[in-house]
């Protein structure tokens, strides 16, 4: 089944329009419909010492609010009508807590979500857009880098394999994605040889699968060297001429993900080439 529904997903925290168009260039490559969901963020109720502030300056909180929210909106419209009229604009509103929840309800209805990599400060709220569309949307998220220009993909794929569900999961919802005959480099890092681990031969039995569906597939087993995984994921991928990374999302609690570290976290930040996510 290939994709047929692509999902852009913004808020009036962001500032910049160019994920509108990285998402245009995808969809025009496959002969997709392009959705842009666009949520006002409405300022929450402000506490002093426990308790509500006047409410003047609750009142002045949220009419400043409201004129951010149609600024934004009166922008977008805009930008949409003079550059990308192909686009569906569905708008909606909620706390900056409910982001994740808003981009929930509107990822169930795409094959796919394309959103941007959170900076390090994330004042946009990249991450908790992700995050919406992966535990709450149940769909892949199709992450890109700000400075990424809109390229073919999936001709040369990297495939962060460890054997876990997460693993299979983002690699069968991202075939659609995948040229015909596309080159995929299975790779793991620090393997290990067991049943309910990689196997016997680590790699080899989601490659013998994926060239049954017409796929050239190699087989890379890593070391880590002592860096962190997804550090080695992006050298590796580097080295194959990788042009999409295909990962399973947050095997470790996200919590634990964001205090500690782990692949996921270090490739939708750091990773220099579009990074495919499934939970």
């Amino acid at each position: 089944m290939a994709v047929r529904d692509i999902s852009v997903c913004i808020s009036s925290l962001e500032t910049d329009f160019s994920l509108l168009h990285q998402g245009a260039g995808l969809a025009a490559a496959r002969e997709a419909h392009l959705s842009c969901c666009a949520i006002g963020i409405q300022p929450a109720p402000v506490y002093s010492d426990g308790m509500f502030v006047s409410l003047d300056i609750i009142s002045g909180q949220m009419q400043a609010g409201e004129e951010d929210i149609l600024r934004f909106r009166k922008n977008l419209h805009i930008h949409i009508q003079e550059n990308l009229p192909a686009i569906e604009l569905r708008e909606t509103r909620a706390f900056a807590s409910g982001i994740a929840e808003a981009t929930s309800m509107y990822a169930r209805y795409a094959d796919m979500l394309v959103a941007r990599m959170p900076e390090k400060t994330d004042t946009a709220r990249h991450g908790e857009i992700i995050e919406g569309a992966l535990f709450g949307g149940g769909r892949p998220v199709l992450v890109l880098p700000k400075a990424w220009k809109p390229a073919p993909l999936g001709a040369r794929v990297l495939l962060a394999w460890d054997a876990s569900r997460e693993a299979s999961r983002a690699i069968h919802d991202a075939l659609p994605l995948l040229a015909p005959g596309a080159e995929i480099c299975v790779t793991t890092v620090d393997a290990q040889i067991g049943w309910k681990k990689h196997g016997e031969a680590p790699g080899l039995d989601i490659a013998a699968h994926l060239a049954r569906h017409g796929l050239r597939v190699t087989v890379r087993n890593e070391d880590s060297l002592g860096k962190p995984v997804g550090e080695r994921l992006a050298e590796s991928a580097s080295n194959f001429n990788a042009d999409l990374i295909v990962m399973g999302a947050y095997r470790h609690p996200k919590l634990a993900q964001r205090l500690m570290g782990g692949p996921s976290h270090f490739l939708i930040a750091e990773s220099p080439l579009p990074v495919y996510l499934s939970h």
